[in-house]
C-alpha cells in the first residue's frame, strides 16, 4: 500500500493549526435576556453592596441586644420594601419581617418563635424569651457582594446563575463574544440523509447530525451545508 502524502498529526497540533487561521469575532453588547450561553468579554464589578442595607433574616422583633430578655413595648412595624421612619431605642422593640431593613438603633433580631405577645393597657407589648448578641439574625450590608467586588470574569460562560447575579447588581447589558458560526459538510457518494433509505453500498449520514449538535452544545451557531457527492 503506498504511503499517504498527508502524514497524521497529533490532535493538539491540528487544533493549533485551525486556531491560527481563526479570526477573533468582534465583541457585541447584548441584553441579559439574550446572553444565555455567551462568553463574557469583560470583567463585571459590582457598583454597590448587596444587600445595600442591614436586613432581617427572619420574622421577629428588632431589638437592642443589650436590653436582654424581658417585656417591651412594640413601637412599630417594618416590612420588606418599607424602611422604618422611626428609631428603636433601648427599652423598646419593633416587629420586623424577613428581608425588611433593620431600623436604626436596633442591632439584633429575635425570631418570633422566641417571643410571646402581650397586651398592657390596650397597648401591644412582647415578651422576649432569650438573649441575643449584636448582629444575630441580621444580614449585614455587603455580606453577599461588596461594592467594587469583581463578581464575574471575562471568559466566563453566562448561564442562568450568572445572569441572575448580573441582575442582582443592576447590570442589564454585557459585552460578549458572539457565537461563532460553524459550517458542517459531509462528503461522499456513500452517505445519504438520515430520513432516506440507503441504497446498495450506502449508509446514513450520522456524523453531520452529531457535529451540528456538538456545535450547538458548545455555544456555536451551526450551519448545515448538507452532503456533497464525490463529483461535487
Amino acid at each position: 500500500m503506498p504511503e499517504s502524502p498527508y502524514p497524521m498529526v497529533p490532535v493538539s497540533e491540528a487544533l493549533a493549526i485551525v486556531l491560527e487561521q481563526a479570526l477573533t469575532l468582534s465583541k457585541q453588547v447584548v441584553s441579559l435576556r439574550n446572553c444565555l450561553g455567551l462568553v463574557l468579554a469583560e470583567d463585571i464589578v459590582a457598583r454597590e453592596p448587596q444587600p445595600p442595607f442591614p436586613a432581617s433574616v427572619k420574622d421577629g422583633f428588632a431589638v437592642v441586644a443589650a436590653d436582654g430578655p424581658g417585656d417591651y413595648p412594640v413601637i412599630g412595624e417594618v416590612t420588606a420594601g418599607h424602611p422604618a421612619d422611626f428609631r428603636v431605642r433601648p427599652g423598646a422593640v419593633a416587629y420586623i419581617t424577613t428581608g425588611a431593613p433593620v431600623p436604626e438603633g436596633a442591632d439584633a433580631v429575635v425570631m418570633v418563635e422566641d417571643t410571646e405577645p402581650i397586651l398592657r393597657d390596650g397597648q401591644r407589648w412582647v415578651r422576649i424569651k432569650r438573649p441575643v448578641k449584636p448582629g444575630d439574625d441580621i444580614r449585614p450590608v455587603g455580606v453577599d457582594v461588596e461594592a467594587g467586588q469583581r463578581i464575574l470574569t471575562a471568559g466566563e460562560r453566562l448561564g442562568p446563575a450568572e445572569i441572575g447575579l448580573l441582575a442582582t447588581v443592576g447590570v442589564t447589558s454585557v459585552i460578549v463574544h458572539p457565537r461563532p458560526r460553524v459550517a458542517v459538510l459531509s462528503t461522499g457518494d456513500e452517505v445519504v440523509e438520515p430520513d432516506q433509505q440507503p441504497g446498495p453500498g450506502q449508509i446514513r449520514d450520522s456524523n453531520r447530525t452529531m457535529l451540528l449538535t456538538a456545535v450547538q452544545a458548545a455555544g456555536g451557531e451551526p450551519v448545515d451545508l448538507g452532503i456533497a457527492g464525490d463529483s461535487q
